[in-house]
């Protein structure tokens, strides 16, 4: 027995054709309004013209400027659009301090976790655990607050001046590209601070280099199989801070020595424990060698140079001599660098992470929120851009202009007749800012001080080269040099 069935089309039956029609048309009509009140209210997208591109290329030509116009024509909160990825911005001082206020609305702790694992080999169990939030993490935060980071800075101190004695005898008198003289400086030193002398920074060095070189392309999405210097210079490190913890290093700080012992009480070995210190030592070198390479740079570029600054610390060394006859400030290097007053030097460091730095804070939305009025569903993420606030003119008079005295001649800043206090955040802010601030800016001002004592600086009047910030690396720190400035070196009588 076979069954025979005649398909009929659907319009050889008027009546429920139009039923058809009707449930078709109903079923668009909801979808639409679905699909309106989903994207009503939420932040506008910036106009592009290369759909998967986005504004990919005119951010990496001018990002100051992009986000400048950026923010005249869609308000404080927008979404951008770079290679494949949607960021919603926000670049309001007071947006951000209500995110950076709110940790239980806006959640730092996923997207901690997610990037470390991400762009580190720290093991998965490690980094979710509470061993790293209620037993390491407060470590940091206690080893490295002003009350606790003494030790570290009495040996970063140490540690610059003998390095810059050695590197600058070797320099002076000659031409040399500024980049060459400082960052091996700044990064020896702070490398020694925290590791002792038995870590092997010469040859993390040009490790550490090639994964930096690659961390801004890795954070965008691109594919580790494109980042070959990223890959090869995290191997390295993994590999150099994994026999130096099978090794001797009881000269380490006590923030390593007691984070070390906290890990391998919980069984991990010395591969575990390098690949977490591979992640701090990324931490402590990233910014503040380029800041210091910056505040010379922009110093030097104006007309004044760095005389103010050295008159500055001269007056300190005289007055601190005057009160210590017969002693040497070698002799007491940490002794004079803590009780000296310099609030030049003070404001120029303020100024040079102001004006350097691209800092971006991510948070993940954990519940239906709106700021600025626009709508966030948990889930969702923004990022606080930190630079715009920097470079908004009706916060900073002359924001596009390098000021090293701001900072002493300007107490308080507003915008629209409200104070801002957050007006300089080169180092995030909330949950996520960096722990590591408080000696960083040590670091600076002690390199600075031992720098102007011992030497005087010039630019090469013969070279014509100046260095540009790489402004591609949006969002991740203090903004890296390109090209260099030449510089002469003389050892100060």
């Amino acid at each position: 027995m076979s069954l025979d069935v005649q398909l009929q089309p659907l319009w050889s039956n008027p009546k429920l054709f139009l039923t058809g029609l009707v449930v078709l048309a109903a079923i668009v009509q909801t979808l639409y309004k679905k699909r309106k009140r989903a994207s009503e209210n939420r932040a506008p997208m910036v106009s592009h013209l290369i759909p998967w591109v986005g504004s990919a290329l005119e951010i990496g030509r001018n990002v100051d400027a992009f986000f400048d116009r950026a923010q005249r024509k869609y308000g404080d909160v927008f979404a951008v659009k770079a290679f494949g990825r949607n960021t919603t911005c926000v670049v309001s001082p007071s947006l951000i301090s209500e995110i950076y206020r709110n940790p239980q609305k806006y959640d730092f702790g996923h997207y901690r976790v997610t990037l470390t694992i991400g762009c580190f080999a720290i093991p998965a169990s490690l980094m979710k655990s509470d061993l790293l939030s209620k037993v390491l993490r407060p470590a940091q935060h206690r080893h490295l607050s002003p009350t606790g980071i003494g030790p570290a800075i009495e040996s970063h101190t140490t540690a610059v001046w003998d390095l810059l004695e050695k590197e600058g005898s070797r320099f002076a008198g000659v031409s040399t590209p500024l980049r060459d003289f400082v960052l091996p400086v700044l990064y020896q030193s702070s490398a020694y601070a925290f590791f002792g002398r038995s870590c092997p920074v010469l040859e993390l060095y040009q490790a550490f280099n090639d994964f930096d070189s690659d961390f801004h392309l890795l954070l965008t999405g691109v594919p580790r199989v494109f980042l070959r210097k990223y890959t090869e210079g995290l191997a390295t490190m993994n590999r150099l801070f994994e026999k130096y913890f099978n090794g001797p290093h009881e000269e380490a700080s006590e923030y390593v020595l007691e984070s070390e012992r906290v890990i391998r009480d919980q069984g991990y070995d010395s591969k575990a424990v390098g690949a977490y210190f591979v992640c701090f030592f990324f931490a402590l070198m990233t910014n503040a060698r380029n800041a210091g390479y910056w505040m010379i740079v922009l110093n030097l570029g104006r007309e004044e140079g760095v005389q103010p600054l050295v008159d500055e610390i001269d007056e300190a060394v005289t007055s601190w001599k005057h009160q210590n006859p017969g002693q040497k400030i070698e002799d007491h290097l940490y002794e004079f660098f803590s009780t000296a007053e310099l609030p030049l030097l003070t404001s120029a460091i303020q100024e040079t992470l102001r004006y350097a730095s691209s800092a971006m804070s991510i948070r993940r939305v954990t519940e239906p929120v709106e700021p600025g009025g626009y709508r966030f569903d948990e889930g969702d993420e923004i990022a606080c851009m930190t630079r715009s606030v920097h470079m908004d003119e009706e916060i900073h008079e002359n924001a596009l202009e390098y000021d090293p005295r701001r900072y002493m001649n300007q107490k308080t800043f507003s915008k629209n007749g409200k104070i801002v206090t957050n007006h300089s955040m080169p180092w995030g802010g909330g949950v996520s800012m960096c722990t590591g601030r408080h000696f960083a800016t040590r670091a600076l001002k002690s390199f600075m001080v031992f720098l102007l004592i011992q030497y005087t600086l010039e630019i090469d009047s013969k070279s014509s080269e100046r260095p540009t910030f790489v402004l591609e690396r949006v969002g991740t720190g203090v903004m890296h040099p390109r090209g260099d400035l030449r510089v002469i070196l003389h050892a100060r009588k």
